[in-house]
């Protein structure tokens, strides 16, 4: 495993995310200088941004003085924000690497939260959301809950919610998991999560309480479109994870 030259490493995707990628730079900028636990440490940002056909790029690159170190990595075209963030965190040089989606869905305050846990109460640290609160459509609630109890018996984790875009993870994790990772798309967390519990990996959770759901937020795209791509998704991670796909050697 390579050298860690970072305290922290954050991974953010970032396609076709000009109209608030900046405004983003910005506060995560404002809050690692603001937060005391934060000032004192050395903190790598890696924005990923995949072929965009807007200004992202631009952007990012104007905000590189506000950091002591930010980088910003073109995977190539488009795949999905799986392949994007397994890109960013394979790359990362952090003793601790996490990845936060652009629209800021869960607030920056989580950071040292998260920071503190990780180590001490787990390997990995993952936010979770009350999808009861956050998905108020009955259709759309009754999808969701019916999704998580389908992924704890294929991922063999008992997790509340695999989907929320804001996990830290040491970078034994990071390296473990992410090399692993097979599903590229929007379905990447529930496999993220069942190569962690393949390898024995501690997830500690926390909720997000005052997680919002962010109009045309990150990455987002058709609800139905994504749950039916999401059975496909949890049958190959439980063929996977039956078969030992995910184990690592000595697990």
């Amino acid at each position: 495993m390579s050298k860690s030259l970072y305290d922290l490493s954050i991974v953010i995707p970032a396609f076709s995310e000009e109209k608030r990628i900046g405004k983003t730079l910005d506060e995560l900028s404002r809050y690692l200088k603001k937060e005391k636990l934060f000032r004192s440490m050395t903190v790598e940002v890696l924005v990923v941004s995949a072929d965009s056909p807007d200004r992202t790029w631009e952007i990012v690159l104007a905000k590189r003085k506000k950091f002591a170190k930010l980088t910003l990595l073109k995977p190539g075209p488009k795949v999905g924000k799986g392949r994007d963030v397994q890109y960013g965190m394979l790359r990362a040089k952090g003793s601790t690497i996490m990845f936060m989606d652009a629209d800021l869905a869960t607030p920056l305050r989580y950071l040292p939260t998260f920071y503190k846990a990780i180590g001490e109460k787990g390997d990995i640290v993952i936010g979770t959301r009350n999808l009861l609160k956050h998905h108020p459509n009955y259709i759309r609630r009754l999808i969701s809950n019916g999704g998580n109890i389908l992924f704890r018996i294929a991922g063999g984790a008992w997790i509340e919610d695999s989907q929320c875009g804001f996990k830290m993870f040491t970078k034994e994790a990071a390296q473990v998991c992410f090399s692993k990772l097979t599903i590229l798309g929007w379905g990447f967390d529930m496999e993220v999560i069942a190569i962690a519990k393949a390898n024995r990996f501690k997830i500690k959770s926390y909720r997000i309480n005052d997680w919002r759901s962010v109009p045309e937020g990150t990455f987002q795209e058709g609800f139905l479109e994504n749950s039916l791509r999401s059975l496909h998704e949890l049958s190959r991670i439980f063929i996977k994870r039956m078969s030992g796909f995910y184990r690592t050697k000595g697990n």
